[in-house]
């Protein structure tokens, strides 16, 4: 088995060398054939992959959900499955489909006994992405959110631009068209979701989100002042018509674009990729990825 292992350029060092350490330990117990490309910030990734992916049985994405679906990306389409050790600041879309947030856990993983779970994948401005995609309080969120920020409190340095975010809220006219059927809302918030992850954690009582169902969801937000957005929790249970005025949350699968009346930054996979008006298109089973073989 040869394994091509990508690693960004923001893995950490102690993250470098347990990797290289479970590297050489899976090529000894299992024979494994393994290459490490460490980036620098001047890398291109598919371009990296594209010239590296000949007589390779999987690519290792190492790094954060960005690396990831940018290793995605060089993979859409092909017949070489993606492998993850996830090393960055939420990693969901490791937690999403139940990959070991160890290094040397994720390194055997992928060297050996494992399945093969194709998932779907969202293709914006040509480019593959996994998690999701949004415009409002979502984007204004990883905007505001700093590097140096996540580094030092991980995931929760998110937690106090979020709070930020949705005091300062005020709702934007968008025309959403869902599978080429516009509609207009007044929406502080859209999330379109191929994982879960994410979504239930903002919205609990929201649909099932599954990578592999040949959908992504979309969860529109319009709300008019900031008090509405935690009242949600509450409000769905009691008065559930009030909450449907709120929170509207409908399934596409072929497309979604959102046309603002001034742009608006998107946000995909954690990173920054634009301004409204955007398109994104469903890509049904689009990729294989590497996870644990179930339990028998």
């Amino acid at each position: 088995m040869k394994l091509l292992f990508i690693v960004a350029p923001t893995v950490s060092g102690d993250v470098r060398e347990a990797l290289r350490t479970s590297i050489h330990e899976s090529e000894r117990a299992c024979g494994a054939e393994c290459e490490i490309v460490e980036l620098t910030p001047d890398h291109s990734i598919p371009e990296t992959v594209g010239t590296r992916i000949g007589g390779v049985n999987a690519v290792v994405a190492v790094g954060g959900d960005g690396t990831v679906s940018a290793v995605a990306h060089a993979l859409a389409d092909a017949s070489v499955p993606l492998g993850i050790v996830a090393a960055g600041t939420g990693n969901l879309v490791a937690r999403e489909l139940g990959i070991p947030l160890d290094v040397r856990a994720a390194v055997a993983l992928v060297a050996g006994a494992h399945a093969l779970r194709p998932i779907d994948a969202m293709l914006i401005n040509d480019r593959t992405y996994l998690l999701n995609a949004g415009v409002g309080i979502n984007a204004a969120v990883i905007d505001r959110t700093s590097r140096l920020g996540k580094s030092l409190f991980g995931r929760t340095a998110y937690v106090g631009t979020a709070v930020w975010k949705v005091l300062q809220a005020k709702p934007q006219r968008l025309v959403i068209a869902i599978d080429g059927a516009p509609r207009t809302y007044d929406a502080t918030d859209v999330l379109i979701s191929n994982c879960g992850t994410l979504a239930r954690v903002l919205h609990p009582n929201g649909p099932e989100i599954r990578a592999d169902d040949g959908q992504v969801d979309v969860c529109i937000i319009c709300m008019k002042v900031a008090i509405e957005y935690p009242w949600y929790y509450v409000l769905r249970s009691i008065f559930p018509r009030h909450v449907n005025r709120i929170i509207h949350e409908l399934p596409a699968e072929r497309s979604v674009s959102i046309h603002s009346e001034t742009p608006m930054a998107v946000q995909a996979d954690g990173d920054i990729i634009g301004a409204t008006p955007v398109t994104i298109t469903v890509r049904p089973k689009a990729l294989s990825v590497i996870v644990p073989a179930p339990d028998r």
